[in-house]
């Protein structure tokens, strides 16, 4: 009897093993018109508010691989984080741990600064049951006032289900990559194309 039960749910098991689920929350934004004077955009390392530190390594890397390909000139990330360990390791960077739009002009001639927060980075694994949910969000301040040109939020979650562990890892680390990119690039794809792609 109990394995005639069992028979009636592997139909159900497979097509979850198969098609696997994901859900998504909308992004928010806001654009200003002065945004079109951020040529050269820097991204100082990401305010993460998990335990992953990878993944903020991960976000950044990609946040910077889209601004290139969105027509921005990017500045490398080692350089700002030399001009900024000085300051990091004798200065407190105050309430809101995040540096100043202005200081990043200062030491690396940025026009603006795309401030990124990994909020939320989980990978679980259980029975038959795996899910990866990140969820990013971006704001672009300009170097010479420090005014918001422009901000998006996204967060995705993705389900997998298998009936061994090991697959399920497997599946689990794939899906992780999956996510990122798609986090990254559902936040970039509502912010302007830069001057080297406008003209």
């Amino acid at each position: 009897m109990k394995i005639c039960k069992f028979s009636l749910y592997l139909p159900v098991i497979f097509t979850l093993i198969i098609a696997g689920c994901s859900s998504q929350s909308p992004y928010k934004m806001k654009n200003d018109s002065d945004q079109r004077a951020a040529k050269v955009i820097a991204v100082p390392a990401v305010d993460n508010k998990t335990a992953d530190s990878k993944a903020s390594v991960i976000l950044r890397n990609k946040v910077l691989d889209e601004l290139y390909f969105k027509g921005y000139t990017k500045v490398s990330p080692e350089v700002i984080d030399k001009k900024l360990e000085p300051l990091y390791s004798k200065e407190s960077k105050g309430g809101t741990g995040i540096v100043a739009p202005q200081v990043l002009k200062e030491l690396v001639g940025a026009d603006a600064v795309m401030y990124c927060t990994l909020i939320e980075s989980k990978r679980s694994v259980g029975w038959f049951y795996a899910s990866v949910s990140i969820a990013v969000r971006c704001v672009l301040r300009g170097t010479q006032t420090g005014e918001v040109y422009w901000s998006a939020e996204y967060k995705s979650t993705s389900r997998n289900f298998d009936i061994t562990s090991n697959r399920l890892e497997i599946k689990s680390r794939a899906a992780f990559e999956e996510v990122m990119e798609k986090v990254v690039n559902k936040v970039m794809e509502t912010l302007p194309d830069g001057p080297k792609l406008q003209g």
